[in-house]
C-alpha cells in the first residue's frame, strides 16, 4: 500500500510539475547599471525607453526609473516572439508571467507622487493593453507584483503581438513622481489545471486509495 500511495504521489507531482521544467526565461535583471542607461539587456528580450527617459536614461539608484516630463515616458520589449510562445504553449506552459517589485518615489526635485503608472502587457503595434497594474496611490515603499497575460485563451494571431511596457503619461504625464521597477523577470509558466481534471486525477484517485486502505483495515 505504501508503494501505491508512493507512486501516486509521484504521478501527481508529474501532472502539476512537468509543464513548467520546459519554461522560457525571457527577461531578467536587478538593474544594477549606470543612471545613463537607455537600455537593459536581461537575456531573450531587452527594455528600451521612450519618451524623457531616452534623453537622460531610464535607471536609477538601481532600479528601472520611469518618470513624467512628456506626453509619453517609459520603457517596453518590444513584441515577444511569436514562435517562443507557440513552443511554450506546446509544452504546456500557458502563462505569460511577470513578477517584480514596484515603487513610488518623489520626482528629481523631491515633490511628492502625485502620478499614475501602469505595467502592462500590451500591443506594440495597436498600443492596446491585454492586462495590467495600474498604480496610482503612493506604495510606502516596494511591494512585490505577479502580472499573468493567458495564453491559452489569447486569439493565436496575437501571440507575435505581446510585449512588457512600463508606462507613465495618458492624463498626468507632467505631474511630480517616478515608478521605479526592481528585479523584474518574465517568463512562461505552467497554466493552472482546470478544477475538474485536478478533481477527477487527483482527489478521485486519492480517494479510491482511501477507500481501499479501510476496506483492509
Amino acid at each position: 500500500m505504501k508503494k501505491t500511495i508512493m507512486n501516486l504521489a509521484v504521478a501527481l507531482i508529474g501532472l502539476f510539475g512537468t509543464a513548467s521544467a520546459n519554461a522560457t526565461v525571457y527577461f531578467q535583471s536587478d538593474f544594477t547599471l549606470g543612471d545613463s542607461t537607455k537600455v537593459v539587456n536581461g537575456g531573450l528580450l531587452s527594455l528600451t525607453a521612450y519618451g524623457l527617459p531616452n534623453t537622460y536614461g531610464v535607471v536609477r539608484g538601481g532600479a528601472l526609473a520611469i518618470y513624467g516630463g512628456e506626453a509619453h515616458n517609459g520603457a517596453n520589449t518590444g513584441a515577444i516572439s511569436g514562435s517562443l510562445l507557440a513552443g511554450d504553449l506546446a509544452n504546456g506552459n500557458g502563462l505569460l508571467r511577470m513578477t517584480g517589485q514596484y515603487n513610488t518615489r518623489p520626482n528629481y526635485a523631491d515633490v511628492a507622487w502625485n502620478q499614475t503608472g501602469s505595467i502592462q502587457w500590451s500591443n506594440p503595434f495597436t498600443y492596446g493593453t491585454y492586462n495590467s497594474i495600474v498604480i496610482s496611490d503612493n506604495s510606502n515603499g516596494w511591494v512585490d507584483f505577479t502580472l499573468d497575460l493567458d495564453l491559452v485563451n489569447l486569439d493565436p494571431s496575437y501571440l507575435g503581438q505581446i510585449q512588457a511596457n512600463f508606462y507613465i503619461g495618458g492624463a498626468t504625464p507632467y505631474n511630480p513622481g517616478e515608478l521605479h521597477i526592481d528585479n523584474l523577470r518574465i517568463e512562461t509558466v505552467a497554466s493552472i489545471p482546470e478544477p475538474s481534471v485536478a478533481s477527477l486525477l487527483g482527489f478521485g484517485a486519492l480517494g479510491l486509495v482511501a477507500t481501499r486502505m479501510r476496506r483492509r483495515s
